[in-house]
């Protein structure tokens, strides 16, 4: 039996795949060439796993690394750079719809129960890793060789009953309030927005400095800033291409030892042509040798505003996460002061 397909079905389908193409960047159209120091950094990058570690730096039972450095005289410094009382949000709305970066497990789920005459509740369920809701990393999210920050094996530590028994966000459940310090690197670059795939370096992390005259320094939490939320409103969202920390940066964050690294996407570069292999260099270096946390997926657009007009690039930051016992990490609604 012949089957009727109805033309104004797929008339209709070929449209909708025509607008779904045009919210998605294009891929690349040729494999990226790997930029000249890649086979040297590769090299330095396996000497750094034991030259950056700070595994029994502040006891062989701790699992906050680098959040050590964030001490009541740290947060009492902090507060002393509000100046102007202003609070801006740090996260996106959460994602409620699929798009090339929510896939299904990424959507932000909420179930409006049962309505009362009287009121209604409702029920948030979320897989929150990924490129869009803003969200802290535990330590133990990331594991290599069998082993955790500061030496904490994954045998016996975790399990899916009861998630992380060491360096699991709980560690964190007081919170986080110290200085933050912006790096506004498409302020530096003259452009609304730098283009996803470029590698952010040392060099453009020192050029900022010296533009602004600020820096980061220990406990701190250094907030990269690309204009990710800005293109993704222009030109459509996006998944694969990220202009985030380059390998060379690593030296940079073990000089300053800062408590965190935030940004408006994913950490780390990519493309990372001449690194096959090599899962999440950034992440694996923070959160497995150095114990520095990170923060992803912010929305920094309202808070690069601001810096902007009172030419301000250090501020108070407070964030403090879902106290989870056993999480891999949190969502957050991190809050800059001025």
């Amino acid at each position: 039996m012949k089957r009727y397909v109805n033309p104004i079905a797929v008339c209709l389908w070929l449209v909708l795949v025509g607008i779904a193409s045009a919210f998605h960047k294009p891929t690349y159209a040729q494999d990226p060439v790997p930029p000249a120091d890649t086979e040297e950094l590769r090299a330095q990058y396996e000497q750094w796993r034991q030259d950056f570690k700070t595994w029994g730096r502040w006891g062989t039972g701790d699992s906050k690394g680098a959040s050590n450095l964030i001490t009541p005289e740290k947060v009492a410094s902090a507060a002393a750079l509000v100046e102007h009382g202003i609070v801006v949000s740090l996260a996106p709305p959460v994602p409620q719809v699929v798009a090339a970066d929510v896939n299904e497990n990424g959507l932000f789920r909420r179930t409006t129960n049962r309505i009362h005459d009287g009121g209604t509740t409702d029920t948030y369920s979320v897989s929150y890793h990924g490129l869009t809701v803003a969200h802290m990393d535990a330590f133990c999210h990331f594991f290599e060789n069998g082993e955790m920050y500061n030496g904490v094996p994954v045998e016996g530590n975790l399990n899916p009953e009861e998630g992380c028994k060491q360096g699991s966000i709980m560690s964190f459940r007081d919170g986080i309030a110290t200085r933050a310090v912006l790096y506004d690197i498409a302020q530096l670059k003259g452009v609304d927005w730098v283009e996803p795939g470029t590698p952010i370096t040392r060099a453009d992390l020192e050029a900022w400095e010296e533009m602004s005259g600020v820096r980061a320094g220990p406990g701190d939490v250094v907030l990269l800033y690309i204009g990710r939320w800005k293109q993704r409103e222009a030109e459509g969202a996006w998944r694969d291409q990220v202009s985030g920390f380059y390998a060379d940066t690593l030296p940079w964050v073990h000089e300053r030892m800062p408590a965190f690294l935030g940004h408006d996407f994913n950490i780390d570069w990519n493309p990372r042509p001449g690194w096959e292999g090599m899962r999440n260099p950034i992440h694996i270096a923070l959160l497995n040798w150095m114990g520095v946390g990170i923060v992803e997926c912010l929305d920094l657009e309202e808070a690069v505003a601001t810096a902007r007009e009172l030419n301000r690039y250090e501020f108070m930051i407070t964030f403090a996460p879902l106290p989870v016992e056993g999480g891999t990490g949190s969502p957050l609604n991190p809050l800059a002061i001025f």
